[in-house]
């Protein structure tokens, strides 16, 4: 699956979504202030998902 970020502006915020080869929004953030922490929170995403356990808190 090709996924992509985009970054996109809110009410003055900058904020990602992460969709997937189908155009489906899978994760939206957070807003951010500036756009380069936008990118660091993609580049966090992207270091912590390949390696990130499943909870069930069901």
């Amino acid at each position: 699956m090709a996924g992509r970020f985009e970054i996109y502006r809110n009410d003055g915020q900058f904020v990602f979504r992460l969709t997937g080869d189908d155009g489906a929004t899978l994760v939206t953030s957070e807003p951010y202030g500036d756009e380069e922490t936008a990118i660091a929170g993609i580049n966090g995403i992207r270091d912590c998902a390949s390696t990130a356990l499943i909870a069930d808190l069901s």
